[in-house]
């Protein structure tokens, strides 16, 4: 999988993938990294935490905090779920912001992704849902419930739409409004198609948009824009060379014949030529597991920013 991924240019989304890749067949712990999991009635929380270098460097990704979690149901919208799902984000939210929000401090939502590709479209569609509150703070006041910060939130496209780079325009914007945090949601890359629509990963890292698909863009990070940013994402895509190795690999274990590694790559190097070695997947219901996906986001970010005020009332700020 290593070679594969170094081949297509890939980068593991997520914590958790990148912790069974490490793992591998051992099971053992990995040197510098904590882990807890919860299991809930209809869902399963892993929270991993990389506390040192060493642990970054096994993982391939920053120190912090990485909470996942997983739930089949998600991408049907069961109530009972999405309750239970939206209750476990306002928790973790609080955990990875660190208590570090005092009332009446202004929130950055950003929307990563392109609004013309429903995959790429969760970040867009979450601004859409999200409760947006700073205007009132300026203009009407005395229309907010007591309580209600200031909030805002952008979707800033694509590069190839708006000839900007994402990190331009949140730069630009933190530097002007000064907000206490930023908290920004993309669509993930999986390298496992049961994660599609099934997971939620938020984490305190900042976010590189595009490196689940090989296209890497400047960093949304605390280094970078000059104040803390969480990022929340849910798998929405999966490489095709990634599926095909999976099911090479189911094959040769279900007939008893030999996997070769190195010509199984050959074989999906050879296929996925026609599409420069790199094409994703996604199912045909996808725009089902986009609204429901960024809506549930949305909830569970606002109920954390907003605690005490109710779904109802917070839907009357949405966008």
């Amino acid at each position: 999988m290593n070679e594969l991924l170094r081949l297509l240019n890939l980068r593991i989304d997520l914590a958790v993938e990148a912790r069974d890749l490490v793992r591998g067949a051992t099971g053992q712990e990995i040197p510098g990294v904590e882990e807890r999991v919860e299991q809930m009635e209809h869902i399963k929380i892993n929270t991993i935490n990389i506390i040192n270098e060493m642990g970054a460097q096994q993982m391939g990704r920053p120190i912090g905090i990485y909470v996942t979690i997983q739930s089949p149901p998600l991408k049907i919208n069961d109530p009972y779920v999405r309750d239970e799902i939206i209750k476990a984000m306002e928790k973790s939210l609080h955990t990875l912001s660190q208590n570090m929000l005092k009332p009446g401090d202004t929130v950055l939502l950003v929307g990563l992704g392109n609004w013309r590709a429903t995959p790429d479209a969760l970040g867009p569609k979450f601004i859409e849902y999200s409760p947006i509150t700073r205007h009132y703070h300026q203009e009407a006041p005395q229309a907010l419930v007591e309580g209600m910060r200031p909030v805002c939130g952008i979707a800033p496209g694509v590069l190839g739409i708006t000839g900007l780079e994402t990190f331009e325009i949140i730069k630009g914007i933190v530097d002007r409004l000064k907000p206490a945090l930023v908290i920004a949601v993309d669509s993930l890359a999986a390298q496992n198609v049961e994660r599609i629509g099934t997971t939620i990963q938020m984490s305190n890292t900042g976010i590189q948009p595009g490196a689940g698909i090989g296209n890497l863009r400047q960093s949304l990070t605390y280094e970078g824009l000059g104040v803390p940013v969480i990022a929340i994402g849910c798998p929405t895509i999966v490489n095709a060379g990634i599926i095909a190795d999976q099911a090479i690999k189911k094959f040769c274990f279900h007939s008893g014949a030999m996997y070769n590694e190195n010509k199984a790559i050959d074989s999906i190097k050879d296929v996925l030529s026609f599409f420069g070695g790199s094409l994703g997947v996604t199912p045909t219901e996808i725009d089902e597991i986009i609204e429901n996906t960024s809506r549930i986001i949305a909830m569970g970010v606002a109920k954390s920013l907003f605690p005490g005020i109710s779904e109802e009332q917070l839907e009357l700020y949405a966008t």
